[in-house]
Parts: C-alpha cells; sequence; structure tokens
C-alpha cells in the first residue's frame, strides 16, 4: 500500500494517479530530474503552517533563498492554493511542505484532503515535525522530515535534497561587502519588500539611522532563542520548548532599579531538572527545600555552608560528593526548587528570554544521574498559572513581603484549635506583630506565597490584621 492509500484510509483512491514521491510511486529518472529543474526555477512550495509566528520564520528564510511560498493556515486555504497553482491549474507548485508539530492530526486531514486534488499525489510532499513525535501519524513515516527546531540552511538544505528543485536566482549585482548591521537589515527588507532593492549606500544611512533610535539586537553564539517578555509570555516559550523536547538552558533575565536577576532553567525533553536563580532571597535557596523536606537539619546545613571549599561548589555537589545528602532526597530537593524558581518568573511581564540548545547536561544532573525525581514543564505551568488565579483573587488584599501581621487572640480562641488546617496553625503561631512575611516563611519552612494564601483566609477572616506602624514622637 503506497503512502497515499494509508493517508486516505486505505481506499485505493490512488490508482489513478499518475505516480510521485506523495503516491508512493517510482523515482523520476535522471532525465526527468533535469527537467523538473529547469521547470522549477521560480517554483512555488506551498506550505501549510497553522502557527503564524513558526510560517513567518520559514517562508521569510524560503523566499530568501529564491522560492516562492503559497503559505496556508487552513484545510480549505490548502485545497484552494493547490487546485489554483497545483499539476490541474498553472503548475506553479513544485513540492508541498506541512507542518505536523502543532496539530498532527489536523496536519493528516490536510494532506488527505490535498491528495484528492487531482494530480497533487505526483508532488514530492515534506513534512516538519517535532522531536517529540517524529511520526506525527499513521505512513508518515514513509515522507521526508525535518525536526524542529531547525535552522534555515538545514530548511533550505531539506528541501532541495528532497525535491531536486533549484529556486530562481536574481542577477547578482557588483557592491561592496556590506557589514553585518546592513546585511541584516537588507534580509528584513527582502523580506516584507521583495521587489525593493536599494543600494549598499542607503541601507547604511538607514542603519545608521536606526542605531541612533535603538540598539540593533545580535544573538550571542549558540543561542537560537531570544524575545523580549510583555509581547511575549513566559508559559507561551515554555509550552513550545516543552512539546519540542528539546534539551538546553532558557534564560530569564528581568532588570530592576538597582538589581539585575536571571533566572536559569534547565530543560531535558519535557522535563525541568533543575533551575537557578541570582536572586530571590532565602524563598528560592535550596537549603529551604531540603529543610522543608527534612532531609538535613538546620545546624548540618550551618556547618556545611561554614566549610571551606577550594574547589568552589556548589551546594548540591558538595552535599552529593561528599555523601551528606542521598541522591534521591537531593533530587526531590532540586525539583521542588525548580518548581519555585520558575513560577516564580512566570509572574514577570517584563525582561529578556533567551534559548541556548545543549546536549551537555548540568555537571549536578550528571553527576545525580538519571532515574530520580524532576518535573515536567506541564505540571510547572499548571501550577504556575493556578498561582496566577490565585493572586488575582486576592488582589489588593495580598500581603507583601515586608508587612507585618498580627493574630485576633479572642476571635481565633472562639473557634477553638480543631477549626484550622496545620499550615494555618503554622502560621497563626508566628504572627506576633513582630514576623515579617518574610520570616514567617523562614521559620515555618514554607514558601512566601504560601503564607500570602493563608494570610488571606486569615485576614479575610477576621482572626489577623496587619500590624499598626509605631507612632513616633
Amino acid at each position: 500500500m503506497s503512502t497515499a492509500d494509508q493517508l486516505s484510509g486505505g481506499s485505493g483512491g490512488t490508482a489513478g494517479r499518475s505516480a510521485g514521491p506523495m503516491s508512493g510511486g517510482p523515482v523520476p529518472s535522471a532525465e526527468d530530474s533535469s527537467s523538473s529543474m529547469a521547470a522549477g526555477l521560480g517554483a512555488a512550495v506551498l506550505y501549510y503552517d497553522p502557527n503564524p509566528t513558526a510560517a513567518k520564520l520559514a517562508t521569510a528564510g524560503l523566499r530568501l533563498a529564491g522560492y516562492r511560498v503559497l503559505h496556508a493556515a487552513s484545510l480549505d486555504q490548502a485545497v484552494e492554493l493547490c487546485r489554483a497553482h497545483g499539476p490541474a491549474g498553472d503548475q506553479g507548485i513544485a513540492a508541498l511542505l506541512l507542518d505536523t508539530a502543532t496539530a498532527p492530526a489536523v496536519s493528516a486531514a490536510v494532506l488527505r484532503a490535498l491528495l484528492e486534488v487531482p494530480g497533487a499525489a505526483s508532488l514530492p510532499g515534506m513534512l516538519l515535525v517535532s522531536r517529540a513525535n517524529p511520526v506525527p501519524f499513521p505512513g508518515a513515516e514513509t515522507l521526508p522530515s525535518l525536526k524542529r527546531p531547525f535552522t534555515t540552511p538545514a530548511l533550505l538544505k531539506f528541501l532541495r535534497d528532497a525535491i531536486d528543485v533549484v529556486p530562481a536566482t536574481k542577477p547578482a549585482r557588483a557592491r561592496a561587502t556590506p557589514d553585518d548591521a546592513v546585511l541584516r537589515l537588507e534580509i528584513a527588507l527582502q523580506q516584507f519588500f521583495p521587489d525593493l532593492e536599494p543600494d549598499i549606500e542607503t541601507l547604511r544611512r538607514f542603519a545608521g539611522t536606526l542605531n541612533t533610535m535603538a540598539e540593533l539586537p545580535t544573538l550571542a553564539s549558540g543561542v537560537t532563542l531570544q524575545a523580549a517578555l510583555g509581547p511575549n509570555r513566559l508559559e507561551s516559550v515554555l509550552e513550545l520548548l516543552g512539546a519540542d523536547g528539546v534539551r538546553g538552558v532558557l534564560t530569564v533575565e528581568r532588570n530592576d532599579p538597582g538589581t539585575r536577576t536571571i533566572v536559569r532553567l534547565h530543560l531535558d525533553r519535557g522535563r525541568l531538572r533543575m533551575a537557578e536563580a541570582t536572586h530571590g532571597g532565602e524563598d528560592l535557596r535550596l537549603e529551604r527545600f531540603i529543610l522543608e523536606l527534612e532531609s538535613m537539619t538546620q545546624a548540618q546545613l550551618e556547618a556545611v555552608n561554614a566549610m571551606d571549599d577550594p574547589q568552589q561548589r556548589s551546594l548540591a555537589g558538595r552535599l552529593l560528593a561528599d555523601g551528606r545528602l542521598a541522591a534521591d532526597a537531593l533530587a526531590a530537593a532540586l525539583a521542588a526548587q525548580a518548581r519555585e524558581i520558575a513560577c516564580h518568573a512566570l509572574t514577570w511581564t517584563v525582561g529578556r528570554v533567551t534559548f541556548a540548545p545543549t546536549e551537555q547536561l548540568h555537571p549536578t544532573l550528571t553527576q545525580l544521574g538519571r532515574g530520580h525525581a524532576d518535573v515536567r514543564v506541564a505540571e510547572v505551568l499548571m501550577v504556575g498559572l493556578r498561582r496566577t488565579d490565585e493572586r488575582a483573587e486576592m488582589g489588593p488584599h495580598m500581603a507583601s513581603l515586608d508587612e507585618v501581621y498580627v493574630r485576633v487572640d479572642d476571635e481565633v480562641a472562639k473557634l477553638g484549635r480543631h477549626a484550622f488546617a496545620k499550615d494555618e496553625l503554622d502560621v497563626l503561631e508566628q504572627l506576633n506583630g513582630r514576623n515579617s512575611v518574610k520570616d514567617v516563611a523562614r521559620k515555618t519552612r514554607t514558601g512566601t506565597f504560601a503564607v500570602t494564601k493563608v494570610l488571606y483566609r486569615l485576614h479575610r477572616g477576621g482572626l489577623a490584621r496587619r500590624a499598626a506602624s509605631p507612632v513616633r514622637t
């Protein structure tokens, strides 16, 4: 059974179609290939992708290489374009390129619909797949595929190797070699204004004007993704990277007056294995989570921190290498810390996010090995978004970290201890009018967000109130 037969449900509906790569037919001969290359000059690629951001980037790269791109974001658009420009139309389409990473089932339906267009089964077909799902639907394993994320040169090589079509080349113009900023500007202008061909001197003056208004961004070595928070949401970036199953470090930076906070999330095939934060206080330090799990005592941790370490190892590395903490206990503490740091970063609405893929894990994770506790990206998103809803629910009644509360003993006594949960009793014992929210979180060995939720309930129930500021005379 051919690939077209498999995608159409095995009904044998492709028997009358001409043979080609999409229908599982014979490979064209060398003579046919040369004629297809000649006909392919200026040929178009029908590109289906429902994700507008991903489609815009891929389309720009293909057009810069000389290909004409007919982009379709829905099944109806793809079929309409194929009828108008396919073998039964003006014969402008040379290949079909389908993204399956966003919605595999929908992409399979699009491919089946395209195969019903007269002559379309003879067109070469290619798939863009996610690393987590390289075979998105039955029959896809017989088609050429390229895994996301990919670079533009990789996409162009994949396209040329798969369909043997050389894009039309524009006549070369004799010009001086532009610098990097001018070259980037020329690529951007060609993307949005393909018929515009300004000379280098005009581009250089234009780039100089832009430089006076804003610094042109450049990606650091090894970075494949860079975005600003605000127009882009961190949960969307995490969702994308988690679905693609990539391994690397997602760095989130935020600049506050006098403080620059950096969070690094170590992602590994849809899991968050570890997280680091340059600021955040005791609430995000590894010690808090070790104490919460009762893996070590406060005195033991203080003794480890007081010891000199010529190798300048991290606390996790020292505890594991010196045998002071079991691997399972350390992995559980790291997972809890990673979840808390990620949820903290999900509250940011300004900053910058970059992702650098790598095949090497953090030395602590390599030393720890696999088979221990970790946290999935989906769980992080669920917890973080749930907290966002809870913050919105508390609104202006949410306690700040430096606020001090005092319990209303008369009201507490009327209810009795049996009316309170354990976390509420723990917080009530610390509401003496001297401890701030941060102090209560440290003494109860819980996070500040957990304390603010308890305080919200106690405050709204009239069981605790904000301490009055002392009057100065």
